[in-house]
């Protein structure tokens, strides 16, 4: 993991289906209290809205893209160790309300045998947006 509290998004994906492939988006619509526009799990009042993952434990966890149902990914800037309720700042100003930790779920063992257990306190963090705008593929991400 990174100690850093700058880098970059390197993936956005929707969540468009349950159990389907996630799209693969350059870029994503973000609205104020919801969510990504399109994706399942954009709804006001959520805690689950956003998924986002460090790239550096998915590569120590040996898992592609979008296996484990995220929606952003970055790289440079380590998730872990944030707080709930402190902010990221994205791109040009578009701030994120860290949240909880995501619970791996049973769906983790699907994808290799023994992944739930090795994913505890890592699968990634759920953000609110606190504000609407675009999230794209490398637009900064800074720990506000």
């Amino acid at each position: 993991m990174s100690d850093s509290s700058t880098g970059k998004i390197v993936d956005i994906r929707l969540n468009v289906a349950r159990r389907q492939p996630m799209s693969v988006v350059e870029s994503a619509e973000v609205k104020e209290g919801e969510g990504l526009v399109g994706d399942r799990h954009a709804e006001a009042g959520s805690t689950r809205q956003i998924l986002m993952m460090d790239k550096a434990v998915m590569d120590t966890l040996e898992v592609d893209a979008g296996q484990l149902r995220e929606n952003i990914t970055v790289e440079g800037v380590s998730l872990f160790g944030l707080k709930e309720g402190q902010t990221l700042k994205v791109g040009d100003g578009l701030e994120f309300k860290i949240g909880e930790l995501c619970d791996p779920c049973d769906n983790m063992d699907h994808i290799r045998p023994g992944l739930r257990e090795k994913i505890d306190g890592q699968r990634g963090l759920f953000v609110t947006p606190l504000g609407s705008g675009t999230v794209s593929l490398g637009d900064d991400v800074t720990v506000g």
